[in-house]
């Protein structure tokens, strides 16, 4: 191999690393699990269900893998990258993306999560794993506007009390005098 080959290898797997690199910095979960035992049209369709929750999948070689790391709480975690990886980057709701991964290694015995980083920091399988039983965000949104909306609700209602019995009161008054004559 002439050296400008090596030169332009070294280039490309530099470049590859980067591309990599800017996914984790992005990433607000990062979730590398084991594949093994996946067929292929298995991975596609979980591919597709992915990006409808703003995350991608990607299989990255473990040593290119290993050196966009480099700087992260993952790169002591040698472990982690033996074995064939893929990697699910999620950029907005990381309970969603735990969810769908949790879902999708329901369909393969072998296949298991390795760990992960959550905005920076490191999760074990079984971190992600509690983090993929958490309600979704729209479950959340829901149940914060309905705590929100529980005093206007009742607040209303003691406003509508007060015209009503006086509208009551008022009745029984004029029962009354209707009865006296």
């Amino acid at each position: 191999m002439a050296v400008a080959e090596v030169r332009k290898s070294i280039l490309k797997k530099q470049k590859v690393v980067e591309e990599v690199q800017d996914k984790i910095n992005r990433a607000k979960l990062m979730v590398i699990f084991d594949f093994t035992g996946v067929d292929a049209n298995s991975m596609a369709d979980f591919r597709k269900a992915i990006k409808k929750k703003d995350a991608e999948i990607k299989v990255i070689k473990n040593s290119i893998l290993y050196r966009a790391c480099n700087g992260t709480e993952l790169y002591d975690k040698i472990d982690i990258f033996k074995e064939p990886s893929a990697v699910i980057f999620a950029y907005e709701d990381i309970v969603d993306a735990a969810k769908a991964l949790k879902e999708f290694l329901k369909t393969s015995e072998s296949a298991k999560v390795k760990g992960g980083l959550l905005e920076g920091t490191y999760v074990t399988p079984e971190k992600i794993e509690e983090l993929a039983s958490l309600p979704s965000r729209e479950e959340l949104l829901a149940k914060l506007f309905a705590t929100m909306k529980a005093p206007i609700t009742n607040f209303v209602r003691v406003l509508n009390a007060v015209p009503q019995k006086a509208v009551m009161v008022l009745n029984a008054i004029k029962e009354e005098k209707e009865k006296q004559g």
